[in-house]
């Protein structure tokens, strides 16, 4: 990173759910000129190109239409790593009835089954930290871009010492 004859020729991709424990000198310009904040899927269609894109990197075959709006409709707010977990289990469920592929039942079984961890203080923190490292405005949510940062830097204070005195975090 601090060879210069690399400079514009090397992209680097930092990927951390906590930018915030992250050395500064990783974060500052000049070695990462652009932070970008990833949020859970936050309408149907963001959560069906996920679907999709979880179930092509395990290699599934697409739903039908039925499958995925059922999928969807069950699904929730699940996150993508939820998400591939489900399709996951979906295909141990198939593995052991001793079939190749997946069936609409197991899936419709994985999901029923499925349930998501929960740690709504570590995500409410992580969206907020995000959202303070981003560099750009126009690459946030809308609900985020014109948040008062200083209340976004008193809220996750306020989140981390709840987690150190809970133990969530």
């Amino acid at each position: 990173m601090g060879n210069t004859d690399y400079r514009g020729k090397v992209i680097w991709f930092l990927l951390t759910c906590r930018p915030d424990l992250l050395p500064v000198d990783l974060k500052r310009q000049g070695r990462a000129e652009e932070h970008i904040a990833l949020f859970y899927p936050d309408s149907p269609d963001e959560r069906r190109a996920l679907l999709r894109a979880m179930m092509k990197k395990g290699g599934m075959a697409a739903f039908s239409s039925d499958l995925e709006k059922f999928f969807l409709d069950h699904a929730g707010n699940l996150s993508g790593a939820d998400i591939e977990a489900v399709l996951v289990r979906s295909r141990m469920r198939a593995a052991l009835r001793n079939q190749s592929a997946v069936a609409e039942e197991d899936i419709k079984g994985a999901l029923d089954d499925f349930i998501p961890p929960s740690y709504p203080t570590e995500i409410e923190l992580q969206n907020i930290v995000a959202v303070l490292e981003c560099t750009s405005k126009s690459l946030l949510p809308k609900q985020w871009r014109d948040a008062d940062r200083k209340d976004l830097i008193r809220r996750a204070n306020e989140l981390v010492a709840f987690s150190r005195e809970s133990g969530e975090g």
